[in-house]
């Protein structure tokens, strides 16, 4: 009896250390899986961001030797003012030498995956400075940029952008750049700005392609509209079967034209947004690459929104040495734009056209093309501006060119009593008066009164005569008038000779001493 209570003891003990044993595994197994990082199945994409950057070196094929300090300065700048991290030079030398990387202007897939490794960047920029130079009264820059991601290699932003000084040239007194590091300053910064933030990244270990390059034309359309693309992918084994283009949810086929090149174009989807394209290549056995997010197009169907500000609409132009300023201000980067003035009979007057930037303002003085007056009148400023993917917006602003004082006719008329004095005054319905003064003295220049006000006078200003000012005596007044249009315009008239009705006495005859009327001595 002892015996099998012992036993039952025993097995209760072995049962109860199972039971304890399990809870602590599964509470170890438990605490592993909260703690363990998870792990990413093959193929799994992920979000990678791009917050720390390395610049290579640019290649220079422009013969300026100081070109590169001054592109890759101004990229570092840029770079910071969009929130990102460059990887500081001594470093990138560094790493650049220890690997004898002489050859910037690539990089293959080794260096980029070193360089998140070594240097933890999350992208790398190469390109080339294709021109820096002044020639012929002008300056030129040309830079292509790349930006590489260092996880799979895959080119994530590439744009070549080039300009000459004399595209900024503006119209009506708007300078061109004159200085090749600012010109090089505006291509870096609309380069920069256009640099993604993040890309999505799709792990892959079977590495047996590998993506060069990639080229859009354009990078920017409209909706719906078709856009050249150009793709490197470089075989590890064997040559790919055939290599396609998604964007968009559509696939489009591209073609082998020359080596490890595929060329072809695709449709941009009809809404607007910024849209990744991914390339596919698949080999004979059916075994596929897919490289996400290797290129990207802009969808723009919206025109842009362009305002004008002027400090004024009316000017003198040339007469008084003055001009209307425009202030121009636009919603998105502009490619290309046109301004022109015309009169009241749709007739060109004054005009001129840029590339790139809108300038920000615009003076005219009232001339044409020739350097020549225009007649005065009404003219019509009209603005008009194409987007990078071609949509067109156009603002107009009418505008008065006024070179004529205003023209006023003045009537004076008197009363019987000389007790007040009207001044009629006749103009045309649009004269625009600024500011008018109307003074009024006596003889020996004795004041009597002063008016001034703002717009346009009152037809019809009557002014008293009172004993108090002095002047029922007198036998004449002088009047000043004085009025200034909006465009500056000076008219000025006055009259010394505004003679007053004489003063008029009653004659009654004087009595006669001793005189007796004749009807007190004759009866009726």
């Amino acid at each position: 009896m002892q015996n099998a209570e012992s036993k039952n003891i025993e097995a209760r003990g072995k049962r109860q250390d199972i039971l304890f044993l399990s809870s602590c595994f599964l509470l170890l197994t438990s605490c592993f899986l909260l703690f363990a990082p998870p792990v990413q199945a093959k193929g799994e994409k992920d979000i990678q961001k791009i917050e720390r950057v390395v610049i290579f070196p640019f290649e220079n094929i422009s013969g300026n030797f100081d070109a590169p300090a001054v592109i890759n300065s101004l990229i570092e700048k840029e770079l910071k003012n969009r929130g990102f991290q460059a990887v500081p030079y001594e470093q990138v030398d560094r790493f650049l030498s220890k690997r004898k990387i002489r050859y910037t202007g690539a990089v293959d897939r080794i260096t980029t995956i070193e360089l998140n490794r070594e240097l933890g960047a999350d992208a790398v920029i190469i390109g080339s400075i294709d021109l820096y130079s002044s020639f012929s009264n002008d300056i030129y820059v040309g830079v292509t940029l790349r930006l590489v991601g260092t996880r799979d290699c895959s080119i994530l932003y590439m744009d070549t952008i080039s300009y000459a000084g004399s595209d900024f040239r503006g119209l009506l007194g708007f300078g061109s750049f004159k200085s090749v590091d600012k010109l090089g300053e505006v291509i870096i910064a609309s380069m920069v700005k256009e640099m993604p933030k993040e890309y999505l990244f799709e792990n892959r270990e079977d590495n047996f392609l590998e993506f060069g390059s990639v080229k859009i034309s354009p990078l920017i359309v409209r909706g719906g509209e078709d856009t050249k693309i150009l793709v490197r992918i470089i075989p590890v084994t064997e040559k790919p079967l055939s290599v396609q283009a998604h964007i968009g949810g559509e696939k489009f086929d591209l073609k082998n034209g020359n080596g490890d090149y595929y060329d072809g174009e695709i449709t941009a989807p009809g809404e607007d947004g910024l849209y990744t394209i991914d390339i596919i290549a698949a080999l004979s056995d059916g075994r596929t690459s897919k490289f996400s997010s290797a290129g990207m197009v802009k969808v723009d169907a919206i025109p842009p929104v362009v305002t004008i500000s002027t400090n004024k609409d009316i000017t003198a132009g040339f007469v008084k040495k003055d001009a209307i300023l425009f202030t121009l201000k636009s919603n998105e980067e502009i490619e290309r734009w046109d301004v022109e003035i015309v009169d009241k009979d749709n007739k060109y007057v004054r005009g001129g056209k840029g590339f790139g930037v809108l300038p920000p303002q615009l003076i005219w003085k009232g001339e044409n093309d020739a350097g020549g007056k225009n007649s005065d009148g009404v003219y019509n400023l009209k603005l008009s501006v194409w987007d990078v993917a071609g949509n067109m917006g156009v603002f107009q602003k009418k505008i008065i060119l006024d070179t004529t004082p205003p023209a006023v006719k003045i009537e004076v008329e008197t009363s019987d009593n000389n007790d007040e004095v009207t001044f009629n005054l006749d103009y045309e319905i649009d004269e625009k008066m600024e500011k008018w003064e109307f003074i009024v003295l006596g003889e020996n220049s004795k004041f009597v009164k002063s008016l001034s006000g703002k717009g346009n006078v009152d037809k019809r200003i009557v002014i008293p005569l009172t004993s108090a000012e002095g002047v029922v005596d007198s036998a004449k007044i002088m009047y000043t008038f004085r009025a200034i249009d909006i465009a500056g315009n000076v008219f000025e008239t006055s009259n010394q000779k505004v003679v007053l009705h004489n003063k008029k006495e009653e004659k009654f005859a004087k009595k006669k001493e001793g005189l007796t009327s004749a009807w007190d001595t004759i009866d009726f």
